[in-house]
């Protein structure tokens, strides 16, 4: 019995001091949907408070179809904010997920896919799309890219810094039913 106790006592000591593997974006504190300057937004709220929009939903090509920007925005950031509280929101890339294009987290630059953020249109590119949706390399200070032979990951505390400059007034949005089927948000 002596010896399990101090095995015990240091398996648990290993836990509590030992750096958390759930390594997540570490400047974020809460991802949600919320009106930014009128338009449905994936906002990031910092640790230190000041909330960041991260994704605009301005498109309405899929509203026919109950996707509408408000539903594809509170979809997609409670999947952000599902990740980050499990500890695999590091890095934004792409995939494949049941044969079709997906946007989707990665615990590590050039890891696997660990959680699908959404899917997208069969035939759509997965890369043109990321980038436009992070708005990457079409404006000064956009989102650092880093790009290996055919997937491009983008760290989310850098996504967070380069768009934490840009002001916006945000308000809460009502929540709307979501279906249990994934669908195509973009």
């Amino acid at each position: 019995m002596k010896l399990f106790l101090p095995v015990v006592v240091s398996a648990l000591a290993s836990n509590f001091l030992a750096p958390s593997t759930y390594a997540s974006s570490s400047l974020a504190s809460t991802i949600t949907c919320m009106n930014a300057d009128g338009v449905p937004a994936t906002v990031v709220q910092t640790r230190s408070g000041k909330q960041v929009p991260i994704i605009y939903w301005k498109s309405q090509t899929f509203s026919s179809s109950g996707w509408t920007p408000e539903r594809r925005c509170q979809e997609v950031s409670a999947r952000f904010q599902s990740y980050h509280s499990s500890g695999t929101l590091e890095y934004i890339t792409t995939g494949r997920m049941n044969g079709l294009p997906v946007i989707c987290v990665a615990k590590t630059d050039g890891g696997a896919c660990a959680g699908l953020l959404y899917t997208l249109k069969p035939g759509q590119n997965a890369t043109a799309t990321l980038k436009k949706l992070f708005d990457v390399r079409t404006k000064p200070g956009a989102a650092p890219l880093e790009e290996t032979t055919a997937r491009m990951y983008l760290s989310v505390d850098s996504i967070i810094r380069n768009k934490s400059g840009a002001a916006a007034t945000t308000s809460p949005i009502a929540p709307t039913p979501s279906s249990s089927a994934p669908l195509p948000l973009f």
